[in-house]
Order: structure tokens, then C-alpha cells, then sequence
């Protein structure tokens, strides 16, 4: 690779004064052509024919190259089980509710986001669906309240549970 940008820079830069890019890419292109078709001094070969020669040493791309460049954020999951990602919500799976994960996403394409944790991947994960998000059971240990949250002090659901130790403290009488 140094070799070529050696030859690039005497060969083609040295030779070619251009000022736009559009002019710059079309040079290049010509350079570039005429390169592969003209004899090497060391091998006797054009790099074309040599290169077609060889084929066979040429490796497919992975099907999946794209996922091989997608971006990565760090998220952590709510406690609702949502990840916000570029102001669109997303829904992980139960299990992941608190700990911090990894998004692996590509920018054009909001419908395919991966999540992982502990290099683990739990597959893609689908937009949030408010309808489906609230009937998800959830562990209380996971989602328990911590006091810092709730500085209220109310918990819920002890309305009746208070009301109740009332009357047994008070022999029935409210």
C-alpha cells in the first residue's frame, strides 16, 4: 500500500494540476486505468492480468458487511424496560431493566437496532408500543422503588393496608 500512494504522489499528483474534485476524481480514474493496463518492470505483467491471474486468492464479502460498520451507544434500561436512541424509544427485554447495555445501530435504518450486555446479544429490539409496555410483568425486586426516587414517600397500593392496621389497632373503630 505504501508502494501505490508512493506511485500515486510521483506519478499522478506530480503530473496533474486540477481545482476541483469532480476534475480530480476523473484524472484519477483515467491514471488509474491506463495503470492497470500498462507492463510492470518487475513482474512483466500488467496489474490487471496479474490480479485476474490470482482470482481465486480473492475472498467474498460477508453477506452481513454492513453490521461490521455500524455505530455503538452505551444506554442503560429504564425501568419501564425503554431505551431512548436518536428521540425514538425502544423496548428491551425484562431481563436487562437497570443495567447498562450496548446498541449497535446504523443511523439510516431505525427499524434494525441490536442490543447487547455482557457480549451477549438479545437480538434487535422493536419501537416501543405503549399498549404492550404496560402489560409486562415485572419483577419487584428489579423495579423496587428506592427512597432517593420517591421523596414523596408515597409507594402505592398501601391505602387500604393502612386503613385496615387502623382498625385493628383501634378494635374496629375508624
Amino acid at each position: 500500500m505504501e508502494r501505490w500512494f508512493r506511485t500515486v504522489r510521483e506519478q499522478f499528483l506530480s503530473t496533474h494540476k486540477v481545482t476541483t474534485l469532480p476534475a480530480m476524481n476523473e484524472a484519477l480514474k483515467r491514471w488509474v486505468s491506463g495503470y492497470h493496463e500498462r507492463v510492470h518492470s518487475i513482474t512483466g505483467q500488467a496489474p490487471i492480468l496479474r490480479f485476474q491471474e490470482h482470482i481465486e486468492c480473492v475472498r467474498p464479502a460477508p453477506k452481513d458487511l454492513e453490521d461490521h460498520f455500524r455505530k455503538a451507544a452505551k444506554r442503560t434500561v429504564a425501568k419501564d424496560r425503554t431505551i431512548s436512541l436518536n428521540g425514538r424509544l425502544y423496548e428491551a427485554p425484562v431481563s436487562l431493566i437497570g443495567k447498562q447495555v450496548i446498541l449497535l445501530y446504523h443511523e439510516h435504518d431505525p427499524a434494525r437496532v441490536e442490543i447487547t450486555f455482557g457480549g451477549k446479544t438479545y437480538g434487535f429490539i422493536p419501537g416501543l408500543d405503549v399498549n404492550v409496555n404496560c402489560r409486562v410483568r415485572r419483577n419487584k425486586d428489579t423495579i423496587r422503588l428506592d427512597a432517593r426516587d420517591n421523596p414523596g414517600g408515597y409507594t402505592g397500593g398501601n391505602l387500604f393496608g393502612q386503613r385496615r392496621e387502623k382498625e385493628e389497632g383501634n378494635d374496629g373503630a375508624l
